[in-house]
């Protein structure tokens, strides 16, 4: 059997690992971040798409119990009182003014004047035209290594019940939604050492100096990672997307997209998704491929998705190209007699209460026939897979029956579990129909039925009417290239013409009719 990974393209570097697994949902990623960074005695580098000098990485318990300041720039100052060898450098996206309002003031006048002189922070603004910085990274003491979906940033913290009330669940004050994702972690020195060139790269073209206190010894080992869903294996791969490509500009990679068009063409059983967004018209199309592809074996595909946009420009940017390619899937799945499931979730309720929110997908997974697994930065989207810098790992093995494919298969069922309330979901076999069983008796309010999950509505009845006006893949939000915006590439479909603000009616109505569906969620829930 030949392995996805050995497709051309798809891959950055291949490196030994002493240690990888995930750490699922913010409480566990900031609590272990917060342990190793502890530890550290020499370096620690952190690239993200957003920082906040504020956020608390501690909550109840964990942070009476801490030896330390628990908000991130406190905690950092702190360490580096303690470790006066310590270098810490902060490489985060200069974001584009339309996330102003969302971000927090002066920013980087808060990172320089009241930091250690040991930190150094930088916006970085070497991305192409249209794109962003989208990694996120924190390496240690040039051995262990963080990656995958999760910023240091406020709204994200949350655990794995989801409740629908939480009150550590706050962002300066105020309540955030419930939140999942999920962060990889890595023990290695190869690892390390490859991903230190790529901060060392993008420091660089941001204006940064030479790191030359990375050339001395390594130090000791860091203290013992845990709470972690073990992957079971001593070797894995990176990929990137990545316009520049290379420090001269000269090969623009697209490995992460390339990895899923291989993943899906190979897949025999099963596809399992977990994504902020699905409107890669590229990962779309493979998709499609495989379910159209003839004599070959019916595949079982779950898709954990959002049920909504998080907000308007969000779904005017993204949701409508997310609507029109998910009606590609259904019906390809309709023709074919392929199982497609695509769900969204909801939060833990008490008895007679109802969801607020659903909660919010911000991971990005996937794992084909529990025998290979991808999680990282990267969303299925257009720019993640072609304009935004991301970093994703994975790993492989010939067998979903031997060591490494039961932690696959483990850490698919842990997770179906979390997004259904319930036990681990070991199954395969029937899974999509076992998976819309729960979510149509919960829907129905059946009593001792408290699933979580439920299906996306995605197309609506109002995006489809917006499909009728506009192409949303010729909108530029969600470029395919950086060269897209220059293609003369009809916005309109046919030869109608219509407004911006008609379009926004139907999105606002859209998503008021989400709200209210939500809003009749049974408390089951």
């Amino acid at each position: 059997m030949k392995f996805i990974v050995d497709t051309d393209n798809v891959t950055w570097r291949r490196a030994e690992v002493d240690e990888v697994g995930l750490l699922v949902d913010a409480e566990v990623y900031y609590r272990q971040f917060y342990r190793a960074a502890l530890g550290a005695k020499r370096s620690i580098l952190l690239a993200g798409w957003q920082f906040d000098s504020d956020v608390a990485l501690l909550r109840g318990e964990d942070a009476e119990q801490a030896p330390g300041p628990v908000n991130l720039i406190k905690f950092l100052n702190y360490l580096c009182e303690q470790q006066p060898d310590l270098q810490i450098r902060i490489l985060a996206w200069d974001f584009h003014v339309v996330f102003a309002a969302e971000r927090e003031w002066m920013q980087k006048l808060v990172f320089q004047w009241r930091t250690h002189k040991n930190i150094l922070f930088m916006f970085d603004a070497s991305h192409v035209s249209n794109g962003s910085h989208h990694q996120k990274i924190a390496l240690i003491d040039e051995e262990l290594v963080f990656l995958g979906g999760l910023d240091l940033c406020d709204h994200r913290w949350d655990n794995t019940s989801h409740k629908n009330k939480n009150p550590l669940r706050m962002s300066r004050g105020e309540p955030h939604k419930p939140f999942h994702d999920i962060q990889a972690f890595v023990r290695s020195r190869s690892v390390a050492g490859a991903l230190i060139e790529l901060f060392r790269d993008r420091w660089r073209r941001a204006g940064g100096d030479e790191l030359t206190f990375l050339d001395k010894p390594a130090p000791d080992p860091l203290p013992k990672v845990d709470e972690f869903l073990p992957i079971a294996s001593k070797q894995i791969t990176l990929h990137r997307t990545d316009p520049h490509g290379s420090p001269d500009g000269t090969n623009m990679c697209q490995e992460i997209r390339d990895l899923y068009v291989a993943a899906f063409a190979a897949a025999e059983k099963l596809i399992y998704l977990e994504t902020q967004y699905f409107s890669s018209h590229a990962i779309s199309e493979a998709l499609e491929a495989r379910l159209r592809e003839p004599n070959r074996s019916t595949l079982e595909v779950v898709m954990i998705l959002n049920m909504k946009a998080e907000t308007l420009k969000e779904q005017a940017a993204v949701g409508l190209a997310q609507a029109k390619e998910l009606a590609r899937i259904r019906a390809a799945a309709a023709e074919t007699g392929h199982h497609v499931g695509i769900y969204y979730t909801l939060p833990e309720c008490q008895p007679g209460e109802t969801p607020e929110q659903a909660t919010y997908i911000h991971s990005k997974l996937m794992i084909v026939d529990d025998r290979m697994m991808t999680v990282g930065s990267a969303n299925c989207t257009n720019r993640s897979m072609s304009v935004d810098t991301e970093l994703n790992l994975s790993v492989e093995t010939d067998s979903p029956l031997d060591e490494l494919g039961r932690s696959i298969s483990q850490i698919r069922a842990t997770l179906l579990g979390e997004h259904t309330g319930g036990p681990d979901v070991h199954m395969l076999d029937g899974l999509v129909e076992h998976l819309d069983g729960l979510a149509d008796a919960a829907a129905r309010g059946e009593v001792g039925c408290p699933c979580r999950l439920r299906h996306n509505p995605s197309p609506t009845e109002s995006e489809r009417a917006a499909l009728a006006i506009i192409d949303p893949q010729a909108l530029p939000f969600d470029p395919d290239a950086p060269e897209s915006l220059e293609q003369d590439r009809p916005l309109f479909v046919g030869d109608m013409s219509a407004t911006i603000e008609k379009l926004l009616d139907l999105v606002l109505e859209d998503s008021k009719a989400k709200d209210k569906t939500l809003g009749q969620s049974e408390s089951t829930a």
